[in-house]
């Protein structure tokens, strides 16, 4: 460590660590050996479980440890016994990368909170809980939002939070008409039942009066806050059966997004609250204060509803877009599937893939895309000796009965020659586990099925894992050849990927094939298999065949 970083470790109130594969302390500062109370020399070159024991190492540490060596951060608040005294901390696991590829330490930074600790211990208490409905009172959410906005500013993965501002507003009727003991019993069970709906890490508060508010931690997507809110609206707005009649509770959720609408508290309470308000004003159910992003989410929520009734109203197709070799002649094509929704047109897959993934549909759409492909084969391969290829997400290809839907489906299109169907995959999605990746594509060829890397080149690990990767066939990107006429930097660096894929003798495909002259270019580096608009759009079954009938060069 040099010294102006050594300078900076040590005068760190936090406690900072470094720690090697084997459970090795090889860093620590100041800090660390004070509130421990250890010289550094019995901390350094020691192992965690030698300075903490090995029951606290095995119960409490290790584990974090192991999931950071995994490239996961790890956050989290826990109470540790310092000396004689326990303090609150807020631990956060790094895993720290050598050369920015492989992970050999993970760096700990422990920051001290116990008096926000203290507090939190406290909640229990009569002052940090509403008297009325037993939640957690306005000031816990100010607490707590705290730590979490602290923990997301930690982040480099979950980032995302999320206040929601829930508005009953027709609890003063109820009141009225049925006594306020009801409405009373109605607010309490209203907060059961948001509690009951979220996640154990989520948060629920009575903000004030008739209006509650929930944090919700750990987004995938910002858009994910409106799935949670049209949840739990209808959640809360489900009738109470109270004698003979049935009371309905009526709410408006206002959203605000953390770091989008704002970076402290106050600004995301206040952008909640002026959503609501809003959603109000407009006769909504519920808004986020974000106007963009609100009607990307209505949007996506649309379309998440439409999209579980597409299969029962066949509204998927696929079409079909010509590989051709250097001659032009159609050798293969790739499927593209597409959703005909009668109200929103030809929905791209780019759109609608991530909703069947966020609802688990993804694999259902899967089988029917395979199974359909090879029904479709069993019809021009008798004509035409083609293949097709299918483009898998990264949860398709991780599915372990893939193999079996793949055999099942050339069984059921009359024992169809594996060698007409080939499988592709993105190169970023393989290279995220590629232990399972490689074992993935290495069943596949045993039973007969080539794999196709789409999208080479544009992974972070191209050079290094294409020595050991059994795929067939490298789809090139086509970012690669869009200035290939015009600049010969991006010439000069397109042959280099070219010569480095041949040396592995592996087959190429070309992507998004333009114009003539990038054909002719291509060519004389070798490739000899193409795909693009040039050639032809993606095209329906019937209008793919009529082109196959013609039995002439494309273009």
């Amino acid at each position: 460590m040099t010294n102006k970083y050594e300078y900076i470790v040590n005068t760190s109130k936090d406690f900072i660590t470094l720690i090697n594969k084997d459970y090795i302390y090889e860093l620590v500062n100041l800090s660390y050996e004070k509130m421990i109370g250890k010289p550094q020399n019995k901390i350094l070159n020691h192992s965690v479980a030698e300075v903490w024991g090995a029951d606290i190492f095995e119960s409490k540490l290790k584990n974090f440890i192991d999931k950071a060596f995994k490239g996961e951060e790890v956050h989290y608040i826990d109470n540790f016994k310092f000396g004689l005294e326990v303090k609150y901390v807020h631990v956060s696991y790094y895993p720290y990368r050598n050369n920015d590829v492989d992970i050999t330490h993970v760096l700990v930074f422990t920051h001290d909170i116990t008096q926000l600790g203290k507090i939190e211990s406290k909640l229990i208490n009569y002052e940090y809980r509403d008297p009325l409905t037993g939640l957690f009172n306005r000031k816990s959410m100010d607490i707590i939002l705290e730590m979490e906005l602290e923990q997301a500013k930690r982040s480099k993965t979950e980032n995302l939070r999320s206040v929601l501002f829930i508005d009953i507003y027709n609890l003063k009727d109820i009141n009225q008409k049925f006594g306020f003991e009801i409405g009373r019993m109605l607010l309490e069970n209203t907060g059961l039942r948001i509690r009951e709906t979220l996640r154990d890490s989520d948060f629920t508060f009575c903000f004030m009066g008739t209006e509650l508010a929930v944090i919700l931690t750990h987004l995938s997507k910002k858009t994910d806050a409106a799935k949670v809110a049209a949840k739990l609206i209808n959640i809360i707005e489900d009738p109470y059966h109270y004698t003979k009649h049935n009371i309905k509770v009526k709410c408006r959720i206002g959203i605000s997004i953390f770091p989008t609408d704002g970076e402290n508290k106050s600004e995301l309470i206040k952008k909640a609250v002026s959503a609501s308000r809003e959603a109000g004003s407009k006769n909504l159910s519920y808004m986020l204060f974000d106007e963009d992003l609100h009607k990307e989410s209505i949007r996506k929520l649309n379309m998440e509803s439409e999209l579980s009734a597409a299969f029962k109203n066949k509204e998927f197709v696929l079409y079909y877009q010509p590989i051709v070799d250097k001659e032009g002649i159609i050798k293969g094509a790739e499927a593209l599937i597409r959703w005909n929704q009668p109200k929103m047109g030809m929905i791209s897959p780019l759109d609608f893939i991530p909703l069947a993934e966020d609802t688990g549909l993804i694999e259902e759409i899967g089988k029917w895309v395979i199974f359909t492909t090879t029904r479709q084969l069993q019809n021009w391969t008798k004509e035409y000796n083609i293949y097709v290829s299918l483009n898998l997400c990264a949860r398709e290809f991780a599915n372990k009965e893939l193999s079996s839907i793949v055999k099942n489906a050339l069984e059921s299109a009359g024992n169809l020659d594996p060698k007409f169907l080939k499988l592709e995959i993105t190169e970023s999605e393989g290279i995220k586990n590629p232990k399972e990746f490689i074992k993935q594509i290495t069943q596949l060829r045993g039973i007969g099925i080539e794999i196709f890397i789409d999208d080479f080149g544009t992974g972070q690990s191209s050079l290094e894992y294409l020595k050991s990767i059994p795929a067939d066939v490298l789809k090139i990107d086509r970012s690669f050849i869009i200035n290939i006429e015009n600049d010969a930097e991006d010439l000069n660096f397109l042959k280099t990927i070219v010569q480095m894929i041949k040396s592995r003798n592996k087959k190429i495909v070309v992507e998004g094939i333009n114009s003539k002259k990038q054909v002719e270019m291509l060519r004389s580096m070798g490739c000899n298999l193409f795909q693009g608009f040039y050639f032809s759009k993606p095209l329906p079954a019937v209008e793919f065949r009529k082109l196959l009938e013609k039995r002439v060069p494309l273009p």
